[in-house]
């Protein structure tokens, strides 16, 4: 792979921990949980509602670890490239950074 594509892919990677982490947050406060409500239509008859997620948080924190780890070994990668590489660049004359 090379460094531009490490890049790039770093950016992808970023940008699906970022989507992701709301979900993971919001689900440990409880955004996954079952309800459930029940109310007396005569006396003889309860209705029962149940709101049930359509996703579970453990498929949600394992994408997002999965994305994490992936984010935290190419910035690894893309780090010991940095430390081995010397790029052949002189700053130009009144470039002041």
């Amino acid at each position: 792979m090379t460094i531009a594509e490490a890049l790039v892919l770093r950016k992808h990677l970023e940008m699906k921990v970022k989507q992701l982490e709301p979900l993971k947050i919001n689900g440990e406060n409880g955004l996954f949980e079952l309800h459930t409500e029940r109310k007396n239509v005569s006396d003889t008859v309860d209705e029962v509602k149940f709101q049930v997620p359509k996703i579970e948080l453990k498929e949600i924190t394992k994408e997002y670890d999965l994305y994490s780890k992936a984010l935290r070994e190419l910035d690894t990668a893309i780090q010991k490239a940095n430390w081995v590489t010397k790029l052949d660049f002189k700053t130009p004359d009144g470039v002041n950074v």
